[in-house]
């Protein structure tokens, strides 16, 4: 997706995705409902034999076309690679429905989120979906406002994880942490504060939802005030500050898998 389709299509899932690996890999999960496949005459033989073989075991037809009609579908014939798709994310729900999930015999498990807040690099994001499904992590918290959506810079760095891991999408950050409390999650935001609690010494709740803040700013002020306790990782010599990514990779592989 470019740019300008993430603005106006933020927060849907329904998408247009394109490239080679990212067309594949939607295909061959099955959390990603497959409605259009194009795919250019002039793409290798091999490429297209193996595209056809993954559609035809989800009973998906591959339209083979001149490029200009895989352009016209991608909106990026820079980047869509001769190949391009119409799918539905079906891992996407809201924070009221994720938080009802989580009633009955679910409320026994320990459940952890992460919560993105103001992080804005598409990069970033999607390595932070990838480290979250990699350790665990139960969901992913995506506030619209103050995050790019889903687009095909977040789904390459992602690895394609991000057709698995579950999304818990939200309007505002605020209206995120509100609902999450009142679900029984405390909330828990990464500080490099010295008085924060150390996250390798500190007791992870049975719910817990875990902030990350942009790299140069940290957590977002206002989030401050919601915030029921502030989580440090402890940096030898001079380091102020990590990643967000790897931040995010500490923080699930100290409570996730669990």
């Amino acid at each position: 997706m470019s740019r300008e389709s993430n603005k106006r299509h933020r927060g849907e899932t329904s998408l247009i995705i394109y490239g080679r690996r990212s067309v594949l890999e939607a295909i061959e999960t099955e959390t990603v409902e497959v409605n259009e496949i194009r795919v250019a005459k002039t793409v290798a033989a091999d490429f297209r034999r193996r595209l056809r073989e993954a559609a035809d075991r989800r009973q998906v037809p591959v339209d083979a076309v001149a490029e200009h009609a895989v352009h016209d579908l991608s909106r990026d014939r820079r980047h869509d690679q001769g190949v391009a798709a119409r799918i539905r994310m079906t891992n996407v729900t809201d924070v009221e429905t994720f938080v009802e999930s989580l009633k009955g015999a679910a409320a026994k498990h320990r459940t952890s989120v992460l919560v993105m807040d103001a992080i804005t690099n598409p990069q970033n994001i999607g390595m932070i979906i990838r480290s979250a499904a990699a350790s665990g992590m139960n969901a992913i918290v995506w506030p619209l406002s103050g995050c790019p959506w889903v687009s095909g810079l977040v789904i390459k760095t992602s690895a394609a994880t991000i057709y698995r891991m579950p999304l818990i999408r939200c309007d505002t950050i605020d209206e995120a942490i509100h609902a999450l409390r009142a679900g029984g999650f405390h909330i828990l935001g990464l500080d490099a504060a010295a008085d924060a609690h150390d996250l390798f010494t500190f007791d992870p709740p049975h719910r817990g939802a875990y902030i990350l803040g942009a790299e140069t700013t940290g957590i977002s002020p206002g989030v401050h005030d919601l915030l029921d306790a502030r989580l440090r990782i402890p940096m030898a010599g001079d380091v102020e500050s990590l990643n967000v990514a790897v931040s995010a990779a500490l923080v699930g592989y100290r409570v996730g898998l669990r």
